[in-house]
């Protein structure tokens, strides 16, 4: 990459990196790579990064990259706009058309990412605040990054980043309202009582959908692999009928249900394989209603035109619970449900159901937020819980809440 950079005349650098990415050797990833290509081109050509929202950004991004540009919105329905931004301070800095100042702050706060909807408070609010900012004179833009929670790394947490023209007073003060906006919102940002245990959410998941008039949504966001079983067992357990599970994973069972064919009736054992905190197997007996490869063009916001492989596909009805079998992780987030398409493509509405469980965090609200009766968040184990005191967080410094705040 160095090699490539250095080999020709440049007049900027438009970079489209996460923000969160670590490896085995480096907590700081998208630091080391920035100033990789510093090292190639020199510091007389603009740097600048586009970011997802949820980044942990060190204070020394901005000693390498001109500036960082970060999602708005959660749901990304904003990454398009965000490229545009990076790409016109890229040309007004080149141009000479502007003169870059920049700040960056971090207040101290990690926010697990089913609470950074923007769509409501908390979230809506600090979106609203960037936004205040970015339309005062003199600010030309502004994000706050929302940090990716289960990453064990020094610069973990939430970060206020400004640009101006010229004026390095005006983003200290931009970075330090916002910084100090999310601090006095830090326990709102971390669910705030907004979290049901598993068999309160599916009670009333079940409670609730008896007089609505759209489905109830069950949101297992801490499942990041897709077949973890904790809210199907629960949802057998209380005898739950007309609830649809999307793509919950597990190959074998899969192909097992293809085999047998439409109409048969089997009893295989599904998800709960991938190890650590899955809940494991559970064993189901259903009729095969479906069979076949999941293959379709994405239609929702977030997949619109992207070509989808479930692999092999099977879908059961198990005592009254529609459950989609996939032998392929899919999608950007490795399987979530974001939008219709694993319900419409195979016959079915989602207003079918009384209840369906999604496993995003917060992705798919751009879609079901406006179908749906009630979003219910479960506290059920998985791989990246609300609750992050399960985790021994070795590399936060102290003062970071709510991880190392003893």
């Amino acid at each position: 990459m160095k090699r490539g950079f250095a080999g020709g005349s440049l007049d900027g650098i438009l970079l489209e990196l996460h923000g969160a990415m670590v490896t085995e050797s480096l907590q700081d990833t998208e630091t080391h790579i920035v100033r990789g290509i510093r090292e190639a081109v020199g510091y007389d050509i603009p740097i600048m990064a586009a970011l997802d929202l949820h980044a942990n950004l060190s204070l020394a991004i901005l000693e390498e990259a001109t500036m960082v540009f970060g999602y708005h919105s959660s749901p990304h329905l904003d990454r398009a706009e965000t490229g545009r931004r990076a790409a016109k301070a890229m040309l007004a800095t080149a141009r000479g058309e502007i003169e870059p100042s920049t700040a960056i702050a971090k207040p101290g706060v990690v926010v697990p990412s089913v609470f950074s909807y923007t769509g409501a408070p908390p979230g809506s609010e600090i979106l609203e605040r960037v936004e205040e900012w970015m339309r005062s004179p003199g600010v030309l833009d502004a994000s706050m990054l929302f940090s990716f929670a289960w990453a064990d790394v020094h610069q973990l947490g939430m970060a206020a980043v400004a640009l101006t023209d010229g004026d390095p007073d005006l983003a200290q003060e931009v970075v330090e309202d916002l910084s100090g906006f999310a601090w006095e919102r830090r326990e709102a940002l971390n669910g705030g009582g907004s979290l049901y245990a598993l068999d309160e959410g599916v009670r009333r998941a079940i409670q609730r959908s008896r007089d609505a008039r759209k489905p109830v949504i069950i949101l297992d966001h801490a499942d990041r692999t897709n077949d973890t079983t904790y809210v199907l067992r629960e949802l057998m357990r209380q005898g739950a009928e007309n609830a649809a599970i999307p793509l919950l994973w597990d190959p074998e069972a899969a192909e097992a249900c293809a085999e047998a064919g439409v109409g048969a009736t089997v009893e295989v054992e599904v998800g709960g394989s991938t190890g650590w905190r899955d809940g494991g197997p559970v064993r189901v007996r259903g009729r095969v209603l479906w069979a076949g490869e999941g293959r379709y063009l994405g239609s929702g916001p977030m997949t619109k035109g992207l070509p989808v492989d479930q692999g092999t596909t099977a879908i059961l009805d198990v005592d009254g619970i529609w459950l989609q079998l996939v032998s392929r992780r899919v999608g950007i987030t490795g399987g979530a449900l974001l939008d219709e398409d694993p319900i419409t493509q195979f016959g079915y509405k989602t207003q079918d159901f009384d209840i369906v469980v999604t496993k995003s965090k917060t992705h798919f609200r751009a879609v079901y937020a406006p179908i749906s009766e009630e979003i219910i968040v479960v506290d059920a184990p998985g791989q990246c819980p609300a609750d992050l005191s399960v985790f021994e967080y070795r590399n936060v410094p102290p003062g970071v809440y709510p991880v190392t705040m003893g």
